[in-house]
């Protein structure tokens, strides 16, 4: 049996409705999207299933979504839930800085 020694960073979580809104989210955050290793791309509340405790997001414009838009009524509710529950958590700006490879001192 081979044990891990090293722990996984965990990712950080891109959330909007489409891969469009994506990318904006990922460049208003000052994050180059064609250069980001540990991030994951959100489209849906399905693939929010099997997120753990403490797990980074960031969004942009989430109260410009149109809620009316197949899914996004369910995904807005998801990132609430989730944030209440401490699955999800915002990134702050340091955990951000992380994402795009800076150093952050302690």
């Amino acid at each position: 049996m081979i044990a891990r020694l090293t722990r996984e960073p965990r990712p950080l979580y891109i959330i909007a409705p489409d891969l469009w809104q994506c990318r904006q989210t990922a460049l208003a955050h000052g994050l180059d999207p064609d250069l980001l290793g540990t991030v994951r791309i959100i489209n849906s509340a399905y693939q929010l299933r099997g997120t753990r405790p403490g797990t980074l997001y960031i969004t942009h414009g989430r109260e410009g979504w149109v809620h009316a838009m197949p899914g996004v009524f369910d995904l807005d509710q998801a990132i609430d839930l989730l944030t209440r529950l401490g699955r999800l958590r915002v990134a702050a700006s340091d955990d951000v800085a992380a994402a795009r490879g800076e150093k952050v001192e302690a």
